[in-house]
């Protein structure tokens, strides 16, 4: 009698556990897809200007957010804020032949700057000034054309001189 009692009850258990299992499954499913649903009905998010990580003002102080791509392609150092920062613009055509500029901005790492004859982030003595960014904005007409190098001579006879690891005085044994 007992035996047939605990197998009874332990079908009886087990028959349970598979239902639950099932109910569970069942509002794990139906979750999922109410979270699904939710991201994709939500707008999607685009990078934008001056969206940096948190805690950049640990490393730029007081962002700047004066900097307004030109309309043109390419890597731009933040002057403003003393290359620290540095912006990829890029120009879109639009269906009624109008054109937009997208301006996405990026955090150089801890203790280096946008050097922009090299178009890196790199340390400061590596780099021309940041002041002089600006004189170089025109290596981004380069990018992409076949056949042409980013730096000619003329690039580096008024970049060499800019770069203070260049004007060191030699090592010497």
């Amino acid at each position: 009698g007992g035996a047939a009692l605990g197998a009874h009850l332990h079908g009886h258990t087990t028959e349970r556990n598979q239902e639950d299992s099932r109910k569970n499954m069942k509002h794990v499913l139906a979750l999922a897809l109410a979270l699904v649903a939710v991201a994709v009905a939500l707008p999607r998010a685009k990078r934008a200007a001056y969206e940096l990580p948190d805690g950049v003002e640990f490393l730029v102080g007081s962002v700047k957010t004066s900097f307004t791509c030109p309309a043109k392609n390419g890597y731009f150092a933040d002057v403003d804020n003393n290359c620290q920062i540095f912006h990829v613009c890029n120009v879109v055509s639009k269906d009624d032949g109008s054109t937009e500029v997208q301006q996405y901005s990026f955090l150089c790492g801890n203790q280096t700057v946008f050097n922009q004859f090299s178009l890196t982030c790199a340390l400061p003595e590596d780099a021309i000034p940041c002041r002089s960014s600006q004189d170089f904005f025109y290596l981004n007409d380069r990018i992409g054309q076949e056949k042409v190098n980013l730096h000619d001579e003329s690039d580096l006879q008024r970049a060499v001189p800019l770069i203070p690891r260049y004007q060191q005085a030699p090592f010497k044994a």
